[in-house]
């Protein structure tokens, strides 16, 4: 049996509709630069537009659960694990030119699956640094955006 759909949980993916096509519009609207960037200034803005557009959409369609009684959706929850998130993320952008991306990346990584609740050290060790590892590489490779990696480089 379907359950009896809330306000809420109908105008907030209305609300989120709207703001992706504003978003989708202005970026449209932008001026087209003459750079020799391929992707341009519309093409990122443009594509969050579209995610959140399908995303809201299946809220909308009801895709997703109603959230009922879960205590990390509650006050309790929010200040457990997204305020610490919050002070990870400050930490992070004054970490990063002092520590390089790699050690910075991997330390926020870490901690934030610790905060999420993982206990093996050695898989958050491993999982945060295969992903720096990997997204340095395609941020210095296949971007050519440049990241010190390490406090030395």
């Amino acid at each position: 049996m379907k359950h009896p759909t809330k306000l809420s949980e109908t105008l907030l993916p209305v609300i989120l509709l709207v703001v992706a096509a504003l978003v989708f519009i202005s970026a449209w609207r932008l001026p087209v630069t003459a750079t020799a960037d391929l992707v341009g200034p519309k093409m990122y803005p443009g594509a969050l537009a579209v995610l959140l557009a399908v995303l809201s959409g299946l809220l909308l369609m009801g895709a997703a659960p109603p959230h009922g009684d879960n205590e990390g959706i509650k006050l309790a929850g929010i200040v457990r694990r997204f305020v610490p998130l919050v002070l990870f993320s400050t930490l992070y952008v004054l970490a990063l030119p002092l520590l390089g991306f790699m050690i910075a990346t991997a330390a926020l990584l870490m901690a934030c699956f610790y905060l999420l609740g993982e206990r093996r050290h050695w898989l958050n060790f491993l999982i945060a640094s295969g992903c720096t590892l990997a997204t340095y590489l395609l941020f210095a490779t296949l971007l050519g955006i440049q990241l010190s990696a390490f406090p030395w480089s």
